[in-house]
């Protein structure tokens, strides 16, 4: 939330920050345009205008003031024309004359559109960027907490895997004996054929087979069960016992596979 906040301050600030230079960029133009009006806007430069034909029936007469500032000065010697026109050497007298008073209007009116342009750009993107930076820092959030809960994860495994290591093949083996004892009547009992509908999930299955009556953590079984699949790779026992996979079994699956190894190594 508080991040949200700040980006819209930020964005309110540089969007405030853009309307000022394109106040003073306005400000500037208007200036200039005035300046042009009061130097070039001479009884001699209208004359030069007017004997041109190109040029008499589009020129601005009030713009020419002898100095004066009128309220011509914003459409320019030759109105609106001034941004396009592009001609500027007229042949005056046998001669050649460049005409600055339509260069320097037209030079201020395209220096003040292409300033416009570009801080209209630069605050419409700041409205958009705000999503996108949002959405970065969205992607970065939950990229850090995957690599947090992979941390977690990495050091959980790791502590289990030193507990795992802890136990040995007696205590192991008399776990397994201890569990056959206390459940030999669940253990005995017919199971039912429930592993030929591959579609039943663990949950499932342990209600089928007796899991739910087991009272012992099903963590605890499979930390046993671990240390019996060592023991069954270590020993070279039958591949059923090296390559199962504990996490797939039920509590009475757990039993019946440290069962089966514990009957393996005595054999």
């Amino acid at each position: 939330m508080k991040t949200m906040i700040k980006i819209k301050q930020n964005k309110f600030k540089n969007i405030f920050f853009w309307l000022v230079i394109m106040v003073i960029l306005l400000i500037l133009a208007f200036m200039f345009k005035m300046i042009n009006q009061a130097i070039n806007g001479t009884s001699e430069w209208k004359e030069i205008f007017e004997s041109q034909v190109n040029l008499v029936n589009r020129t601005d007469h009030s713009w020419f003031a002898n100095g004066k500032i009128t309220s011509s000065f914003f459409t320019g010697p030759i109105g609106s024309k001034s941004f396009s026109e592009f001609n500027l050497l007229y042949s005056v007298n046998g001669g050649y004359i460049f005409l600055l008073p339509i260069f320097w209007d037209l030079l201020i009116n395209w220096v003040l559109i292409v300033g416009i342009a570009f801080i209209l750009g630069f605050i419409i993107y700041e409205f958009f960027k705000d999503n996108k930076i949002l959405k970065i820092k969205s992607i970065s959030k939950q990229q850090d907490e995957i690599k947090k809960s992979n941390n977690v994860n990495g050091k959980a495994r790791k502590i289990n895997s030193k507990k795992d290591s802890k136990i040995s093949e007696v205590s192991a083996t008399m776990f397994i004996s201890k569990m056959e004892e206390k459940y030999e009547k669940e253990l005995n009992e017919d199971q039912i054929e429930f592993k030929k509908d591959k579609k039943l999930s663990i949950s499932e299955r342990s209600k089928i087979d007796g899991s739910d009556k087991i009272s012992e953590k099903r963590y605890e079984l499979q930390k046993y069960s671990n240390k019996l699949r060592s023991v069954a790779i270590e020993k070279n026992l039958s591949k059923k016992l090296q390559e199962v996979n504990l996490r797939d079994l039920t509590k009475r699956e757990l039993i019946t596979y440290m069962k089966n190894v514990k009957n393996e190594i005595t054999n």
